[in-house]
């Protein structure tokens, strides 16, 4: 390498310290400001049972419910909703002195039960739908004044994601407390690893390899033939199997990959990614359906750094969801069974073993909330492990190199929301095709 190269590559890294200096200091400063909203400063440093609202009750809505009820002994449900009544007939059979629903007066069942719980009078709420709807129910949720608690993902396409940010922005003013299910990022195990990266230990950070790869997709939808056997109309028929519909998961690379993704662009410094080339293919395809089951793809950041990440959702395929950092100075990496370690010189220097943090995400939330802070991930952080997802999804189903300019500036909104019930029509759309669908 020449001595021109040398200075530039010099200049590259210290850009970069500063960079990530500056994010996590950024990212501090959002989490620790004051509250300023007075109906939320009187909870400061008292024990007020805090009322708690669920809308949602699948396998996250549930699982979300439990783990705010572990993780603050003075928190309780007092409303639920959900658009399908076998799943409010399940919460109805729960038994649980922290569950107080008035006799389940507030067990709301309809697609307008998101706003009946919103105004029972909860203080959070917990928005655990398919995420087709979170913008609307996050939207609703902050101009009526209430701290979230919201599933990932957030957002299907770029215009539902700039909605989410304008409202997370809207809450950071009012003194309300986000939080993101990229539950990832609040395993204690890796926060500690990342504290370690941050801090320097395997010198700047030059390169990161990701993959998020698992067996047979989520919620395996039946042959569409068995559809007119079940009754069901196209858009109940869709809702129940949403996991398989571009239109209401955002497909595979955001319902499930994005966990990868996100902790890729963790190591990277929350960036965003200055251009995406991607690849994926739907070889083992749901007949009826149009998410694709696997992705390949290549992110470029203005420094010149390079990020890649892979996925795939196909039975029998070797599954594996990890990370390689790549540093001036070592390497971190993150191992599918949960184990963390730091490597300087070919030596081990660091290494720990942690679960998921679900319950740990609800206890950082609710110790912001009680301690008079704010908390809110989505800016600066989980905005941009959206974006990337999109800019991923988009250069894979095209085939071309998409720039960080262009997909902000996608208009493509892959399904309106507002006033839709089981009656209102649905027909998917074909599934992507390389070089032929085009960018919108």
């Amino acid at each position: 390498m020449n001595n021109n190269a040398n200075d530039k590559a010099t200049t590259c890294n210290l850009e970069r310290r500063t960079f990530v200096k500056k994010a996590s200091l950024g990212a501090a400063a959002i989490s620790l400001s004051p509250l300023v909203a007075p109906f939320v400063q009187a909870q400061k440093g008292n024990n007020k049972v805090l009322k708690v609202g669920v809308i949602g009750l699948g396998g996250r809505g549930s699982g979300a419910m439990n783990n705010i009820l572990e993780a603050d002994p003075n928190t309780k449900i007092w409303a639920v909703a959900d658009i399908f009544e076998r799943r409010l007939k399940g919460f109805k059979n729960r038994n649980n002195a922290r569950i107080d629903t008035e006799g389940r007066k507030r067990v709301f069942l309809g697609f307008d039960g998101y706003q009946k719980v919103i105004d029972s009078g909860v203080d959070i709420v917990i928005l655990a739908t398919p995420p087709v709807f979170r913008p609307q129910h996050f939207a609703a949720s902050i101009a009526a004044g209430k701290h979230v608690f919201m599933e990932k993902p957030f957002a299907n396409d770029i215009p539902g994601l700039k909605s989410v940010v304008d409202n997370a922005k809207k809450a950071q003013s009012a003194g309300l407390s986000v939080m993101t299910g990229l539950v990832w990022r609040y395993s204690p195990h890796l926060m500690e690893l990342h504290k370690r990266i941050q801090g320097g230990e395997i010198g700047d950070v030059l390169s990161v390899s990701s993959t998020y790869c698992g067996g047979r997709r989520p919620n395996t939808m039946p042959d569409i033939k068995f559809k007119e056997k079940s009754g069901l109309s196209d858009m109940e028929w869709a809702l129940k199997f949403w996991q398989n519909y571009l239109e209401l998961s955002g497909d595979g690379i955001m319902e499930f990959m994005i966990h990868g993704l996100d902790k890729m662009s963790w190591a990277m410094g929350d960036q965003m990614p200055e251009k995406c080339m991607g690849m994926g293919a739907n070889i083992k395809p749901v007949t009826g359906a149009n998410n694709w089951d696997q992705f390949a793809l290549n992110y470029q950041y203005a420094d010149g750094r390079r990020a890649d990440f892979m996925g795939r959702q196909i039975p029998g395929a070797y599954a594996v969801s990890g990370d390689s950092i790549t540093g001036s100075k070592g390497f971190a990496s993150l191992e599918s069974k949960g184990g963390a370690s730091i490597t300087i010189d070919g030596k081990v220097v660091w290494q720990k073993k942690g679960g998921l943090g679900y319950k740990n995400e609800h206890q950082i939330l609710m110790e912001h909330i009680r301690s008079g802070k704010v908390f809110n991930d989505v800016l600066g952080k989980m905005e941009h492990s959206h974006a990337l997802a999109i800019m991923g999804r988009t250069a894979s189903y095209t085939g071309q190199l998409v720039t960080k300019d262009q997909i902000m500036s996608s208009t493509d909104e892959l399904i309106k929301v507002e006033g839709m019930n089981f009656d209102t029509p649905f027909k998917a759309r074909p599934a992507a095709e390389v070089g032929i669908t085009k960018f919108s």
